[in-house]
């Protein structure tokens, strides 16, 4: 018996199609036992839901403070936090209180001493935790806030010459 052309294409197209299914059906296989092995192992190192667990360290996270604003009372406060179990050397009170004494002394009647915050902020601070120690301490002195007394007798300029950019140039801690 002589096959036609039609019959042989017809035949070889249907080889063609199941040798492709079952292609498809093998490596599907595959797949999803290369997926059910990555679940068992998923449930191998996770526990089941409803099982009693036991936790052997508490996780904490520590929030870095913000360095851009050492004038708050509560910066160094978060400095120490950040930094613990080390230490920083802080600003004695006594120093911290006689530089909030020349910042409250620089405000003058008719003339002021932008040179004299200059110094403080310039030369005699070498830490943004420092700049909040004299914070602190001028607030508890004279009860206001020295940003804002600052801010009460400097001009713009003057504020970002002695205050802001030599703040900016500190060490954060």
């Amino acid at each position: 018996m002589k096959l036609s052309k039609t019959t042989w294409w017809m035949i070889g197209g249907s080889v063609l199609a199941v040798s492709g299914i079952g292609l498809y059906l093998v490596l599907s296989k595959k797949k999803k036992a290369s997926s059910k092995g990555a679940i068992a192992t998923a449930n191998g190192i996770f526990p089941k839901e409803g099982t009693p667990q036991s936790v052997t360290q508490k996780a904490r996270v520590k929030q870095e403070p913000n360095w851009n604003k050492p004038f708050n009372y509560g910066y160094i406060d978060d400095v120490k936090a950040w930094l613990a179990p080390k230490k920083i050397k802080e600003l004695p009170k006594v120093k911290a209180i006689a530089l909030a004494k020349v910042l409250k002394q620089a405000k003058g009647t008719f003339n002021d001493d932008e040179k004299a915050v200059g110094n403080v902020f310039g030369k005699q601070l070498r830490d943004k935790t420092q700049v909040c120690s004299v914070s602190r301490a001028f607030y508890d002195v004279y009860k206001k806030d020295l940003w804002q007394h600052l801010d009460s007798f400097l001009s713009a300029k003057e504020m970002q010459i002695n205050v802001t950019i030599p703040v900016r140039k500190l060490v954060n801690y």
